[in-house]
């Protein structure tokens, strides 16, 4: 299907974008008048399908930069309050290692509620991108009624697998305990993980990713300040950790809540607007569980990896889960842009622009390769500068930076993997995606890093080449893919 028959379909079918009559009557008489309509297209939200697409790209990712960047820093506070204030020797160790271990295992939680929530920034972005105003407020009401459950059971959940998740792991003897405690604490606040991102999620779709960076913001300096006390003042440990991150993914969900109630247009909070449309839902569940199942799955394959180098000691595993947190800083630039260009192809897709949808990804690509090329030979080559952030173990240093000079070379994959998956994900093709994930990850990352750590003299170094094996068989299906053509056809 061409480019124009494409645009032709859309432009008949959504007509002039600020035209009442593409808003019901009782739409119109709730939110009369054309200040609140004309409201929904201005102020912090964006309409990506207007305007100079490289400077809508830039300073539309950059607000996802430094969301991520805030994210990832939360993330690592724990670990670095910790590897600074716990005791000294075995025990300071063990301690770190338990954060790490229980760390790793809620990343794989928020990967997947991430996955599943990113379906809400796709539906919302293509009403957005067709100005029905209607059918947005009808799908927040569908999320959020539909997360809340979601969020439930998987807390439930946790707290059933939290122990096999930490024996899958070979979670060294000194960090079980504090690990099992990290993830049953954390487990409890699924609601905020949930509630974060579908409030992001949201926003994003309108094209406002500023205030999702607010509200990261604030989880970031509270999780820094209750560390600080409970870790650093009170000596809580892991526990203390876990405390600190439960209660600032908490008060971040608040502040979301009293923005989003404030853009009137968007959601009004009232009980009668928690309705489930089982049309919307199924939608979001098609588009959004091979998002969640494909995060998880290839968290999943580092958790598998993780119990693969646990079994190298207490110190390697210290190093890996340093490793893992200084990944979600080099990831950065390609996870925002990927981010970024989800949004900017749902909104052009559905105003019928798939050239600019398309553009959206070269240029994506280009911008993030300009950046991960500095974090690639930060990495390669002085990456003891990067771990010595976080702990003074020489052990740890050494262990984290072998690995660490091999894996680097995903820094420079991942820019066209996700950068590739965001113009898939906006089209609605996650379907693809999912299978593209996690038949590299499964036939090449975890065979390949576990082949490797029985040979004999194995090292961190020979095991850190999985990962950017695996990136680059993905990128050649997904090339494949997009020659066919077939990401022009939305999904949804």
């Amino acid at each position: 299907m061409s480019g124009k028959i494409i645009k032709k379909e859309f432009s008949d079918k959504y007509p002039d974008p600020l035209n009442n009559d593409v808003l019901s009557p009782s739409f119109q008489s709730e939110h009369s008048g054309n200040d609140k309509i004309h409201k929904a297209f201005s102020g912090n939200q964006r309409d990506l399908t207007q305007g100079n697409l490289l400077k809508t790209l830039i300073t539309f990712s950059i607000p996802f930069f430094v969301a991520n960047l805030l994210q990832a820093l939360y993330g690592a506070v724990d670990l670095f309050i910790v590897g600074r204030y716990a005791a000294e020797g075995v025990e300071g160790v063990g301690c770190v290692a338990a954060v790490a271990c229980g760390s790793q295992v809620m990343t794989l939680i928020a990967l997947a509620v991430i996955g599943l929530t990113t379906a809400g920034t796709v539906l919302i972005g293509r009403f957005y991108g067709s100005k029905e105003l209607e059918r947005i407020h009808t799908c927040i009401g569908t999320m959020l009624t539909c997360f809340f459950f979601c969020s439930f059971l998987l807390m439930v959940l946790m707290f059933l697998l939290s122990d096999s998740l930490l024996y899958v792991l070979k979670t060294p003897e000194d960090a079980v305990d504090g690990a099992r405690e990290y993830i049953y604490i954390c487990s409890a606040g699924t609601i905020f993980i949930f509630g974060y991102n579908t409030f992001s999620a949201i926003l994003r779709g309108v094209g406002n990713s500023r205030s999702p960076m607010i509200f990261v913001g604030i989880a970031c300096l509270t999780n820094l300040l209750v560390d600080l006390l409970l870790v650093g003042y009170f000596q809580m440990g892991a526990i203390g950790a876990a405390y600190a991150t439960v209660a600032s993914q908490a008060i971040s969900m608040i502040f979301a809540i009293v923005y989003i109630k404030r853009q009137h247009f968007l959601f009004d909070f009232k009980w009668k607007s928690f309705r489930v449309d089982f049309g919307l839902m199924k939608k979001l569940f098609v588009i959004g569980l091979p998002l969640s199942v494909q995060a998880a799955l290839i968290d999943l394959s580092f958790l598998l990896i993780f119990s693969i180098i646990n079994t190298m000691g207490v110190a390697a595993s210290a190093g890996y889960g340093i490793c893992c947190r200084l990944n979600g800083f080099t990831m950065l630039p390609a996870i925002s842009f990927g981010m970024a260009i989800t949004a900017i192809v749902a909104q052009n897709l559905g105003a019928g622009k798939p050239d600019r949808a398309l553009a959206s990804l070269k240029l994506g690509i280009m911008c993030t390769l300009s950046i991960t090329i500095f974090l690639f030979c930060w990495m390669e080559f002085w990456p003891e500068t990067a771990f010595a952030i976080f702990t003074n173990n020489p052990d740890v240093i050494a262990a984290g930076s072998l690995y660490m000079k091999s894996f680097c070379f995903d820094i420079l994959m991942v820019t066209f993997v996700f950068c590739g998956n965001g113009l898939l994900n906006g089209s609605g093709h996650t379907r693809f995606t999912f299978v593209n994930s996690v038949i590299p990850t499964f036939l090449i990352r975890v065979p390949v890093a576990w082949f490797i750590s029985r040979l004999p003299n194995a090292t961190l170094y020979g095991v850190g080449f999985a990962a950017p094996l695996a990136s680059l068989l993905s990128i050649a299906i997904t090339i494949i893919y997009l020659r066919t053509g077939r990401w022009k056809i939305p999904r949804i």
